[in-house]
Protein backbone atom coordinates (compact mmCIF):
# COMPACT_ATOMS: atom_id res chain seq x y z
CA UNK A 1 0.00 0.00 0.00
CA UNK A 2 1.52 3.29 -0.84
CA UNK A 3 1.71 6.51 0.93
CA UNK A 4 -0.61 7.93 -0.92
CA UNK A 5 -3.25 5.35 0.32
CA UNK A 6 -2.61 5.32 4.09
CA UNK A 7 -3.12 8.69 4.29
CA UNK A 8 -6.26 9.06 2.72
CA UNK A 9 -7.11 5.75 5.05
CA UNK A 10 -5.94 7.59 8.01
CA UNK A 11 -7.70 10.73 6.72
CA UNK A 12 -11.08 8.82 6.73
CA UNK A 13 -10.69 6.95 9.79
CA UNK A 14 -10.56 10.18 11.15
CA UNK A 15 -13.96 11.61 10.16
CA UNK A 16 -15.76 8.48 10.09
CA UNK A 17 -14.80 6.77 13.14
CA UNK A 18 -17.97 6.55 15.85
CA UNK A 19 -19.77 8.44 12.98
CA UNK A 20 -22.89 7.84 10.31
CA UNK A 21 -22.78 4.98 8.30
CA UNK A 22 -24.62 4.04 5.47
CA UNK A 23 -25.56 0.41 4.50
CA UNK A 24 -28.04 -1.08 2.24
CA UNK A 25 -31.11 -1.81 4.47
CA UNK A 26 -34.51 -1.74 5.50
CA UNK A 27 -35.36 1.25 7.32
CA UNK A 28 -38.55 2.05 8.77
CA UNK A 29 -40.16 3.80 11.33
CA UNK A 30 -39.77 2.00 14.73
CA UNK A 31 -35.75 2.25 13.88
CA UNK A 32 -35.54 6.00 14.63
CA UNK A 33 -37.51 5.15 17.75
CA UNK A 34 -34.25 5.51 20.45
CA UNK A 35 -33.37 8.45 18.50
CA UNK A 36 -36.89 10.02 18.79
CA UNK A 37 -36.87 9.47 22.62
CA UNK A 38 -33.79 11.02 23.41
CA UNK A 39 -34.43 14.38 21.38
CA UNK A 40 -38.42 14.42 22.84
CA UNK A 41 -36.71 13.83 26.29
CA UNK A 42 -34.22 16.56 25.88
CA UNK A 43 -36.45 18.93 23.96
CA UNK A 44 -37.44 22.18 26.08
CA UNK A 45 -40.38 23.07 24.34
CA UNK A 46 -41.55 19.96 24.77
CA UNK A 47 -40.73 20.11 27.93
CA UNK A 48 -42.31 23.45 28.66
CA UNK A 49 -45.91 21.87 27.17
CA UNK A 50 -45.42 18.57 29.69
CA UNK A 51 -45.65 21.17 32.84
CA UNK A 52 -49.00 23.39 30.91
CA UNK A 53 -50.40 19.04 31.05
CA UNK A 54 -49.38 19.07 34.69
CA UNK A 55 -51.42 21.98 34.89
CA UNK A 56 -54.56 21.08 33.89
CA UNK A 57 -54.21 17.74 35.78
CA UNK A 58 -54.42 20.25 38.48
CA UNK A 59 -57.03 22.19 37.47
CA UNK A 60 -59.07 19.09 37.09
CA UNK A 61 -58.34 18.10 40.66
CA UNK A 62 -59.46 21.43 41.70
CA UNK A 63 -62.83 20.88 39.63
CA UNK A 64 -63.47 17.58 41.13
CA UNK A 65 -62.44 19.32 44.85
CA UNK A 66 -65.31 21.77 43.98
CA UNK A 67 -67.82 19.24 44.69
CA UNK A 68 -66.32 18.82 48.59
CA UNK A 69 -67.48 21.30 51.61
CA UNK A 70 -65.23 24.17 52.49
CA UNK A 71 -64.64 24.68 56.29
CA UNK A 72 -64.10 28.40 57.55
CA UNK A 73 -63.12 29.78 60.68
CA UNK A 74 -64.45 33.77 61.29
CA UNK A 75 -64.34 35.47 64.59
CA UNK A 76 -66.06 38.92 65.08
CA UNK A 77 -64.98 41.20 68.18
CA UNK A 78 -66.36 44.63 68.26
CA UNK A 79 -65.54 47.64 70.70
CA UNK A 80 -68.22 50.34 70.30
CA UNK A 81 -68.99 54.28 71.95
CA UNK A 82 -71.63 56.42 70.88
CA UNK A 83 -74.02 55.84 67.65
CA UNK A 84 -77.85 55.15 67.94
CA UNK A 85 -79.79 53.73 70.74
CA UNK A 86 -82.40 51.91 71.89
CA UNK A 87 -85.23 53.28 74.56
CA UNK A 88 -87.15 50.84 76.77
CA UNK A 89 -89.65 52.08 79.20
CA UNK A 90 -89.43 49.85 81.43
CA UNK A 91 -89.24 51.81 84.11
CA UNK A 92 -92.92 53.59 82.62
CA UNK A 93 -94.58 50.04 82.41
CA UNK A 94 -93.39 48.57 85.80
CA UNK A 95 -93.48 51.23 88.22
CA UNK A 96 -97.29 51.65 88.44
CA UNK A 97 -97.89 48.47 89.00
CA UNK A 98 -94.90 48.11 91.64
CA UNK A 99 -96.23 50.41 93.77
CA UNK A 100 -99.58 49.30 93.67
CA UNK A 101 -97.97 45.66 94.85
CA UNK A 102 -96.20 47.78 97.44
CA UNK A 103 -99.31 48.97 98.48
CA UNK A 104 -100.81 45.86 98.54
CA UNK A 105 -98.02 44.00 100.49
CA UNK A 106 -97.68 46.31 102.73
CA UNK A 107 -93.58 46.23 102.02
CA UNK A 108 -90.80 47.97 99.70
CA UNK A 109 -90.53 44.83 97.29
CA UNK A 110 -90.67 46.16 94.47
CA UNK A 111 -88.59 48.92 94.38
CA UNK A 112 -88.69 52.17 91.27
CA UNK A 113 -86.89 51.54 88.04
CA UNK A 114 -85.80 53.55 85.68
CA UNK A 115 -86.14 53.53 81.87
CA UNK A 116 -83.58 51.55 79.91
CA UNK A 117 -81.83 53.10 77.33
CA UNK A 118 -79.63 50.38 75.14
CA UNK A 119 -76.05 51.17 72.65
CA UNK A 120 -77.28 49.85 69.55
CA UNK A 121 -73.91 49.17 68.82
CA UNK A 122 -72.85 45.72 70.63
CA UNK A 123 -69.60 46.80 72.97
CA UNK A 124 -67.13 44.45 73.73
CA UNK A 125 -68.54 41.65 72.27
CA UNK A 126 -67.53 38.79 69.94
CA UNK A 127 -68.78 35.83 67.56
CA UNK A 128 -66.43 33.15 67.05
CA UNK A 129 -67.74 30.20 64.20
CA UNK A 130 -67.13 27.34 62.08
CA UNK A 131 -69.33 27.31 59.25
CA UNK A 132 -69.14 24.63 56.63
CA UNK A 133 -70.37 25.15 53.15
CA UNK A 134 -71.74 21.69 50.74
CA UNK A 135 -72.95 22.41 46.93
CA UNK A 136 -75.72 20.75 46.70
CA UNK A 137 -76.80 21.54 43.38
CA UNK A 138 -74.37 23.08 41.14
CA UNK A 139 -74.94 22.46 37.21
CA UNK A 140 -72.06 24.72 36.44
CA UNK A 141 -69.45 22.59 38.62
CA UNK A 142 -70.16 19.56 36.82
CA UNK A 143 -69.71 21.70 33.26
CA UNK A 144 -66.46 23.16 34.85
CA UNK A 145 -65.22 19.22 35.54
CA UNK A 146 -65.77 18.42 32.25
CA UNK A 147 -64.06 21.40 30.34
CA UNK A 148 -61.17 20.62 32.46
CA UNK A 149 -61.15 16.80 31.59
CA UNK A 150 -61.28 18.22 28.16
CA UNK A 151 -58.56 20.31 28.23
CA UNK A 152 -56.15 17.66 29.42
CA UNK A 153 -56.98 16.10 26.10
CA UNK A 154 -56.64 19.01 24.47
CA UNK A 155 -52.80 19.29 26.11
CA UNK A 156 -51.99 15.77 25.51
CA UNK A 157 -52.66 16.22 21.47
CA UNK A 158 -50.89 19.49 21.52
CA UNK A 159 -48.24 17.98 23.10
CA UNK A 160 -48.61 14.77 20.17
CA UNK A 161 -48.24 17.50 17.62
CA UNK A 162 -44.99 18.79 18.10
CA UNK A 163 -43.45 15.40 18.98
CA UNK A 164 -44.40 14.88 15.37
CA UNK A 165 -42.92 17.99 14.30
CA UNK A 166 -39.64 16.70 16.59
CA UNK A 167 -39.72 13.90 14.65
CA UNK A 168 -39.48 15.28 11.03
CA UNK A 169 -36.61 17.72 12.42
CA UNK A 170 -34.32 14.49 13.89
CA UNK A 171 -35.18 12.29 10.43
CA UNK A 172 -33.70 15.33 8.45
CA UNK A 173 -31.11 16.17 10.89
CA UNK A 174 -30.32 12.59 10.63
CA UNK A 175 -30.29 12.10 7.19
CA UNK A 176 -28.13 15.40 6.62
CA UNK A 177 -25.18 14.64 8.77
CA UNK A 178 -25.10 11.16 6.80
CA UNK A 179 -25.12 13.62 3.71
CA UNK A 180 -22.29 15.89 4.90
CA UNK A 181 -20.28 13.09 5.87
CA UNK A 182 -21.15 11.45 2.41
CA UNK A 183 -19.86 14.43 0.54
CA UNK A 184 -16.64 14.98 2.87
CA UNK A 185 -15.79 10.90 2.00
CA UNK A 186 -15.96 11.83 -1.91
CA UNK A 187 -14.14 14.55 -1.47
CA UNK A 188 -11.34 12.53 0.17
CA UNK A 189 -11.74 9.58 -2.65
CA UNK A 190 -11.08 12.50 -4.79
CA UNK A 191 -7.81 14.12 -3.21
CA UNK A 192 -6.47 10.76 -3.71
CA UNK A 193 -7.49 10.10 -6.89
CA UNK A 194 -5.91 13.71 -7.91
CA UNK A 195 -2.91 12.91 -5.79
CA UNK A 196 -2.42 9.83 -7.75
CA UNK A 197 -2.45 11.40 -10.99
CA UNK A 198 -0.01 14.30 -9.69
CA UNK A 199 2.30 11.05 -8.81
CA UNK A 200 1.16 9.73 -12.61
CA UNK A 201 1.99 13.12 -14.55
CA UNK A 202 5.68 13.83 -12.57
CA UNK A 203 6.66 10.59 -13.41
CA UNK A 204 5.69 11.34 -16.87
CA UNK A 205 7.29 14.74 -16.96
CA UNK A 206 10.85 12.96 -16.01
CA UNK A 207 10.47 10.36 -19.00
CA UNK A 208 9.46 13.62 -21.00
CA UNK A 209 6.27 12.57 -22.08
CA UNK A 210 3.91 15.57 -20.26
CA UNK A 211 4.85 19.26 -19.56
CA UNK A 212 5.28 20.70 -16.56
CA UNK A 213 2.24 22.96 -17.64
CA UNK A 214 -0.42 19.25 -16.29
CA UNK A 215 0.98 19.59 -13.61
CA UNK A 216 0.39 23.26 -12.40
CA UNK A 217 -3.33 21.90 -13.63
CA UNK A 218 -3.40 19.14 -11.31
CA UNK A 219 -2.25 21.21 -8.23
CA UNK A 220 -4.49 23.75 -9.10
CA UNK A 221 -7.43 21.23 -9.12
CA UNK A 222 -6.44 19.75 -6.06
CA UNK A 223 -6.20 23.50 -4.28
CA UNK A 224 -9.47 24.15 -5.41
CA UNK A 225 -10.20 20.58 -3.87
CA UNK A 226 -8.78 21.36 -0.27
CA UNK A 227 -11.21 24.46 -0.38
CA UNK A 228 -13.91 22.15 -1.17
CA UNK A 229 -12.84 19.77 1.84
CA UNK A 230 -13.26 22.77 4.91
CA UNK A 231 -15.79 23.55 3.51
CA UNK A 232 -17.42 19.68 3.95
CA UNK A 233 -15.88 19.75 7.14
CA UNK A 234 -17.85 22.75 8.31
CA UNK A 235 -20.97 20.94 7.17
CA UNK A 236 -19.77 18.17 8.97
CA UNK A 237 -20.02 20.21 12.10
CA UNK A 238 -23.05 22.41 11.34
CA UNK A 239 -24.59 19.01 10.97
CA UNK A 240 -23.20 17.75 14.42
CA UNK A 241 -24.54 20.90 15.95
CA UNK A 242 -27.95 20.71 14.81
CA UNK A 243 -27.61 17.17 15.93
CA UNK A 244 -26.99 18.45 19.37
CA UNK A 245 -29.70 21.12 19.54
CA UNK A 246 -32.47 18.27 18.87
CA UNK A 247 -31.02 15.42 21.06
CA UNK A 248 -28.56 16.61 23.49
CA UNK A 249 -25.43 14.86 21.99
CA UNK A 250 -23.38 14.49 19.26
CA UNK A 251 -23.01 11.11 18.43
CA UNK A 252 -25.77 8.98 18.06
CA UNK A 253 -25.97 5.45 16.88
CA UNK A 254 -26.28 5.28 13.28
CA UNK A 255 -29.59 3.87 11.88
CA UNK A 256 -29.83 1.31 8.35
CA UNK A 257 -31.43 2.65 5.25
CA UNK A 258 -31.57 1.66 2.05
CA UNK A 259 -29.61 3.66 -0.21
CA UNK A 260 -32.98 4.93 -1.39
CA UNK A 261 -36.74 5.04 0.23
CA UNK A 262 -39.42 2.93 -0.99
CA UNK A 263 -42.09 4.66 -2.56
CA UNK A 264 -45.26 3.21 -0.56
CA UNK A 265 -48.45 4.05 0.50
CA UNK A 266 -48.41 5.04 3.72
CA UNK A 267 -51.29 4.26 6.02
CA UNK A 268 -53.12 7.52 6.97
CA UNK A 269 -53.68 8.34 10.28
CA UNK A 270 -55.82 11.20 11.83
CA UNK A 271 -53.38 14.20 11.99
CA UNK A 272 -53.42 15.95 15.50
CA UNK A 273 -54.66 19.34 14.12
CA UNK A 274 -58.03 17.37 13.62
CA UNK A 275 -58.41 16.13 16.76
CA UNK A 276 -57.50 19.37 18.55
CA UNK A 277 -60.67 20.98 16.35
CA UNK A 278 -62.64 18.25 17.61
CA UNK A 279 -61.61 18.82 21.01
CA UNK A 280 -62.06 22.50 20.74
CA UNK A 281 -65.42 21.61 19.35
CA UNK A 282 -66.32 19.58 21.65
CA UNK A 283 -65.44 22.05 24.61
CA UNK A 284 -67.51 24.96 22.69
CA UNK A 285 -70.64 22.26 22.97
CA UNK A 286 -70.09 22.26 26.95
CA UNK A 287 -69.75 26.14 26.93
CA UNK A 288 -72.66 26.74 25.10
CA UNK A 289 -74.72 23.80 27.42
CA UNK A 290 -73.47 26.07 30.22
CA UNK A 291 -74.82 29.15 28.85
CA UNK A 292 -78.04 27.00 28.57
CA UNK A 293 -78.10 26.77 32.35
CA UNK A 294 -78.28 30.03 32.96
CA UNK A 295 -82.25 29.73 34.47
CA UNK A 296 -81.34 26.78 36.75
CA UNK A 297 -81.37 27.17 40.56
CA UNK A 298 -78.10 26.84 42.61
CA UNK A 299 -78.44 24.93 45.84
CA UNK A 300 -76.14 24.81 48.67
CA UNK A 301 -76.17 23.92 52.62
CA UNK A 302 -74.52 26.21 55.52
CA UNK A 303 -73.65 25.46 59.23
CA UNK A 304 -72.40 27.67 61.40
CA UNK A 305 -71.58 26.11 64.83
CA UNK A 306 -69.69 28.93 67.15
CA UNK A 307 -70.23 30.93 70.46
CA UNK A 308 -71.13 34.83 71.04
CA UNK A 309 -71.45 37.07 74.05
CA UNK A 310 -70.59 39.88 75.76
CA UNK A 311 -67.50 39.98 77.59
CA UNK A 312 -66.12 36.73 76.39
CA UNK A 313 -68.90 34.97 78.14
CA UNK A 314 -69.37 31.93 76.31
CA UNK A 315 -72.98 30.96 74.75
CA UNK A 316 -72.63 28.22 72.00
CA UNK A 317 -75.30 28.00 69.46
CA UNK A 318 -75.82 26.35 65.82
CA UNK A 319 -77.18 28.02 62.97
CA UNK A 320 -78.02 25.78 59.82
CA UNK A 321 -79.28 27.07 56.48
CA UNK A 322 -80.10 26.66 53.09
CA UNK A 323 -79.21 29.37 50.43
CA UNK A 324 -81.06 29.11 46.90
CA UNK A 325 -79.33 30.73 44.03
CA UNK A 326 -81.62 31.91 40.94
CA UNK A 327 -80.75 34.43 37.90
CA UNK A 328 -83.88 36.00 36.57
CA UNK A 329 -82.31 39.15 34.71
CA UNK A 330 -78.98 39.71 33.10
CA UNK A 331 -80.24 42.32 30.53
CA UNK A 332 -79.61 39.05 27.59
CA UNK A 333 -75.96 38.83 28.35
CA UNK A 334 -76.13 34.97 28.55
CA UNK A 335 -77.96 34.90 25.05
CA UNK A 336 -75.56 36.81 23.78
CA UNK A 337 -73.10 34.54 24.96
CA UNK A 338 -74.91 31.59 23.63
CA UNK A 339 -75.20 32.93 20.13
CA UNK A 340 -70.97 34.04 20.13
CA UNK A 341 -70.11 30.21 21.07
CA UNK A 342 -72.53 29.10 18.40
CA UNK A 343 -70.45 31.49 15.92
CA UNK A 344 -67.39 29.28 17.04
CA UNK A 345 -68.68 26.22 16.69
CA UNK A 346 -69.65 26.95 13.03
CA UNK A 347 -66.34 29.00 12.37
CA UNK A 348 -63.99 26.28 14.12
CA UNK A 349 -66.57 23.44 11.96
CA UNK A 350 -65.53 25.18 8.58
CA UNK A 351 -61.58 25.93 9.61
CA UNK A 352 -61.78 21.77 10.00
CA UNK A 353 -62.83 21.33 6.95
CA UNK A 354 -60.11 23.41 5.23
CA UNK A 355 -57.49 21.86 7.12
CA UNK A 356 -58.51 18.24 6.22
CA UNK A 357 -58.55 19.33 2.27
CA UNK A 358 -55.01 21.08 3.19
CA UNK A 359 -53.79 18.04 4.75
CA UNK A 360 -54.99 16.17 1.71
CA UNK A 361 -52.89 18.16 -0.82
CA UNK A 362 -49.91 18.47 1.46
CA UNK A 363 -50.13 14.34 1.40
CA UNK A 364 -50.85 14.13 -2.06
CA UNK A 365 -47.76 16.65 -2.99
CA UNK A 366 -45.43 14.60 -0.28
CA UNK A 367 -46.03 11.94 -2.38
CA UNK A 368 -45.53 13.49 -5.78
CA UNK A 369 -42.09 14.96 -4.32
CA UNK A 370 -41.07 11.40 -2.81
CA UNK A 371 -41.55 10.09 -6.08
CA UNK A 372 -40.04 12.75 -8.10
CA UNK A 373 -36.69 12.77 -5.81
CA UNK A 374 -36.28 9.01 -6.08
CA UNK A 375 -36.44 9.01 -9.76
CA UNK A 376 -33.78 11.90 -10.01
CA UNK A 377 -31.78 10.17 -7.89
CA UNK A 378 -31.47 6.78 -9.52
CA UNK A 379 -30.51 8.56 -12.27
CA UNK A 380 -27.85 9.76 -10.85
CA UNK A 381 -26.76 6.35 -9.19
CA UNK A 382 -27.20 4.24 -12.40
CA UNK A 383 -24.02 7.16 -13.71
CA UNK A 384 -21.88 5.96 -11.24
CA UNK A 385 -20.35 2.59 -12.09
CA UNK A 386 -19.66 4.35 -15.46
CA UNK A 387 -18.16 7.39 -14.70
CA UNK A 388 -16.23 5.19 -12.47
CA UNK A 389 -14.91 2.97 -15.31
CA UNK A 390 -14.30 5.59 -17.90
CA UNK A 391 -12.27 7.55 -15.08
CA UNK A 392 -10.17 4.32 -14.87
CA UNK A 393 -9.64 4.00 -18.43
CA UNK A 394 -8.64 7.59 -19.15
CA UNK A 395 -5.76 7.02 -16.24
CA UNK A 396 -4.29 4.06 -17.43
CA UNK A 397 -4.55 5.77 -21.21
CA UNK A 398 -3.06 8.68 -19.51
CA UNK A 399 -0.67 6.42 -17.62
CA UNK A 400 0.36 5.49 -22.09
CA UNK A 401 0.49 8.80 -23.17
CA UNK A 402 -2.66 8.67 -25.15
CA UNK A 403 -4.83 11.06 -23.79
CA UNK A 404 -3.92 14.49 -22.11
CA UNK A 405 -4.15 15.67 -18.72
CA UNK A 406 -7.42 17.73 -19.41
CA UNK A 407 -9.01 14.67 -20.47
CA UNK A 408 -7.80 13.04 -17.03
CA UNK A 409 -8.64 15.87 -15.13
CA UNK A 410 -12.41 16.08 -16.72
CA UNK A 411 -12.98 12.41 -15.97
CA UNK A 412 -12.22 13.10 -12.42
CA UNK A 413 -14.64 16.31 -12.56
CA UNK A 414 -17.54 13.89 -13.64
CA UNK A 415 -16.42 11.22 -11.26
CA UNK A 416 -16.61 13.59 -8.47
CA UNK A 417 -19.52 15.39 -9.61
CA UNK A 418 -21.78 12.11 -10.25
CA UNK A 419 -21.49 11.12 -6.76
CA UNK A 420 -22.13 14.54 -5.20
CA UNK A 421 -25.20 14.49 -7.59
CA UNK A 422 -26.42 11.47 -5.97
CA UNK A 423 -25.77 12.12 -2.35
CA UNK A 424 -27.64 15.00 -2.44
CA UNK A 425 -30.68 13.83 -4.42
CA UNK A 426 -30.35 10.60 -2.14
CA UNK A 427 -30.34 12.80 1.00
CA UNK A 428 -33.35 14.93 -1.43
CA UNK A 429 -35.42 11.72 -1.36
CA UNK A 430 -35.04 10.17 2.33
CA UNK A 431 -36.06 13.92 3.42
CA UNK A 432 -38.89 13.90 1.39
CA UNK A 433 -39.80 10.06 2.42
CA UNK A 434 -39.90 11.80 6.20
CA UNK A 435 -42.17 14.91 5.03
CA UNK A 436 -44.35 12.16 3.78
CA UNK A 437 -44.13 10.06 6.87
CA UNK A 438 -45.61 13.66 8.58
CA UNK A 439 -47.59 14.69 6.50
CA UNK A 440 -49.13 10.63 6.59
CA UNK A 441 -48.93 10.80 10.69
CA UNK A 442 -47.24 7.42 9.72
CA UNK A 443 -45.00 7.86 13.01
CA UNK A 444 -46.68 6.08 16.04
CA UNK A 445 -46.40 8.89 18.51
CA UNK A 446 -46.94 7.90 22.62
Amino acid sequence: MNSVNKIYISHLKLYLTGLLILVVQSVHAQDFESLVKLAWKNNKQLNSKNFQLESAVSSLKEAKAMYGPNLQIGLLYSLAEGGRKINFPVGDLLNPVYSTLNVLTQSNNFPTINNVEEQFLPNNFYDLRFRITQPLYYPDLAINKKIKSETIVLKNLEIKALKRIIVKDVMNAYFSSVAARKISEIYWTSDSLLTEAKRVTQSLIKNGTALPTALSRIETQMATLSAQKYDAEAQIRNADHYMKFLVGETFVESILIDELPVVESFIYNEREEILQMNQGSKMLSLALEKEKNFYKPKLGLQLDLGSQDFDFGIEPYVLAGLNVEMNLFDNNKHIYKKSSVQADMTAIQLQKNYTEDQIGLQINIAKENLQAAVKQAETYKIRITAVEKMYSEVLKKYKEGSVNYLELLDAETQSTQIKLHYTLARQNAWMKWAEYMYATASFPIE
